[in-house]
């Protein structure tokens, strides 16, 4: 697997590229997972400020799939 710089693993996203990733949910869903899915650890968003929030790709990749349906 060929990994280009745009889609390293350890890549910093903004909550609308993670809103994108997750479906296409908005950022108001976003936030109420951060706080209250039984996955938001998995999630652990980066804060610097209350206003300036990253997501890891890594971390956002394994949200996406501990959060798949089995059946």
């Amino acid at each position: 697997m060929n990994v280009t710089a745009k889609e390293a693993p350890d890549e910093l996203l903004t909550p609308e590229q993670v809103c994108e990733m997750l479906g296409g949910i908005t950022t108001k869903t976003l936030t109420l997972w951060n706080n209250a899915h039984r996955h938001r650890k998995i999630l652990a968003p980066i804060r610097f400020t209350h206003k300036h929030v990253r997501y890891e790709r890594k971390n956002v990749l394994a949200f996406i799939e501990r959060c798949r349906s089995e059946y």
